[in-house]
């Protein structure tokens, strides 16, 4: 049986956070957003009286276009699954506050997305900004 996935596998959602970066770097040189280091390894004791909590995105984009008062970017390794085989139930906590948090955010008119891969999230911002560069 021939599949399409590649023999290397697909890049880690760091690798993709990476290569977003990058991709903002060169292309909106003069763009400001803030990428959250809240994940990975930490004391989680540490972490809770600093003020981190679960849910937060992990692009944040502060400017106001198309209605909207700013755009929030959950970054995903592409194939991540968000949900369990039901399709309805979140993978786990952390995807189920990163659901709730986006929810939130879109009521306070934000634009919020799951993004899987550097190139996904990529597009949304480029349509974010489509009217109106930074």
């Amino acid at each position: 049986m021939k599949t399409n996935k590649s023999i290397l596998g697909d890049p880690s959602e760091a690798q993709e956070q990476s290569s977003l970066v990058h991709l903002l770097d060169v292309t909106y040189p003069t763009l400001k957003y803030r990428v959250g280091m809240e994940s990975g390894k930490r004391n989680p004791l540490i972490a809770k009286k600093q003020g981190v909590s679960s849910g937060w995105s992990d692009f944040h984009f502060p400017y106001a276009r198309k209605g909207k008062i700013g755009l929030w970017i959950e970054l995903k390794k592409k194939g991540e699954k968000l949900f369990k085989a039901d399709g309805i139930t979140p993978k786990d906590k952390r995807i189920k506050n990163q659901i709730e948090t986006g929810s939130f955010l879109v009521k306070q008119n934000h634009e919020f997305h799951f993004a899987f891969g550097a190139e996904e999230a990529f597009k949304i911002i480029r349509n974010y900004f489509s009217a109106e560069k930074p």
